[in-house]
């Protein structure tokens, strides 16, 4: 019997006060959309903040203590512990008459600013501007350094040390310095969630090295996602204060112009318990069915926002996860939002309501 009084009840609305559980629905729906592309995206933004932050180098990096060289064998171990390990060479050689500083590396970084290839391999090497306009260095010219001889593939400007270096591959720069096995420092991209214990680990195990932290990486790292978790919290409780204020407002109304039935009801015996769970019903369901309109636009939403501000490909990722915690926060909003509103049930009077004022 409740429940077929509870379908009629709503049917009733439905068809009464269609305007009020419309808007409703769509502050609902609405909200329920922001909430998806803000608990979308508030998950993923450490791991793709972190993954843009590798771009400006490593946040480790470990040095000989003694000023000579580091093992190699601390790339394995930093990979052990789920990090990302490069060496490099720092080195000198001879073009021409001059004495030029070398860099032995395995790849280009991201940050470079390359004018032809990036391309790191035996043969191939890359001059920084400044190297490159002192020696009058040409691209696609030869440039020989000392017994090594290579092709000028692209010309560096980065603001840094490598405006000013000759660029070779590590095996070729290895040969050049007569290191073996060994490199002048191995730059380390550790998860920002256990830096501090990789470092710990990393030092403990190769005494010999002072393994560093890269305060300017990591530092700036950790405050930019910080900030970004921090404002996407702050303006999802801001949508969703707003939106218990519209539902609020919009079941006020009904609970006012449904005056009569309540009254009715009341007189009938009804407690106000339970006609205010007819209320609450009511806004559950509705905010069920907002939360799946909701979600699948905010899917796409957050896909869309995700690839213009990291880049890549428009990938809709549908999160089970996400969907039960916008359904949740959703049939909470409603909830909450209606129970303030049928506070006005209990100060219905049966009597006055059948005497028709």
């Amino acid at each position: 019997m409740p429940s077929r009084f509870f379908i009629r009840f709503s049917l009733s609305a439905l068809r009464y006060r269609k305007q009020r559980l419309l808007l409703a629905f769509g502050a609902l729906a609405v909200a329920a959309a922001l909430a998806t592309v803000m608990f979308g995206i508030y998950a993923s933004v450490e791991q793709r903040i972190r993954d843009e932050f590798r771009g400006y180098g490593a946040n480790l990096v470990a040095v000989a203590v003694n000023g000579g060289t580091v093992p190699l064998s601390i790339i394995d171990a930093a990979k052990r512990e789920g990090a990302e390990a490069t060496p490099i060479i720092v080195t000198t050689g001879t073009v021409g008459d001059q004495i030029v500083p070398v860099a032995g590396v395995t790849t280009a970084k991201s940050y470079w600013h390359v004018q032809g290839s990036t391309a790191i391999a035996p043969g191939n090497c890359l001059a920084g501007e400044v190297l490159a306009s002192q020696l009058h260095l040409q691209l696609g010219g030869p440039v020989a350094i000392e017994s090594l001889h290579c092709t000028l593939t692209g010309i560096v400007s980065t603001g840094g040390a490598e405006d000013q270096e000759l660029i070779i591959d590590f095996a070729s720069a290895a040969t050049l310095a007569g290191i073996h096995d060994a490199a002048s420092d191995i730059e380390i991209q550790a998860p920002g969630n256990r830096l501090e214990s990789i470092r710990t680990t990393l030092a403990a195990e190769f005494p010999a090295a002072d393994v560093r932290t890269r305060r300017a990486v990591a530092g700036t790292e950790s405050n930019v996602v910080l900030k970004m978790r921090s404002a996407l919290l702050l303006l999802t409780l801001l949508i969703l204060a707003i939106t218990t204020l519209c539902v609020t407002s919009n079941f006020s109304e009904m609970v006012i112009d449904r005056a009569k039935e309540i009254g009715i009801m009341k007189a009938l015996g009804g407690a106000e318990r339970r006609i205010a769970a007819f209320f609450i019903s009511e806004s559950a369901t509705l905010a069920i069915l907002a939360t799946l309109i909701g979600y699948t636009g905010g899917t796409f939403a957050a896909a869309g926002i995700g690839r213009e501000i990291f880049g890549g490909a428009f990938h809709v990722h549908m999160d089970w996860l996400v969907l039960t915690g916008v359904a949740g926060v959703m049939v909470l909003v409603a909830t909450v939002a209606t129970a303030i509103a049928t506070a006005r049930i209990w100060n219905i009077q049966p009597a006055v309501i059948l005497r028709g004022e």
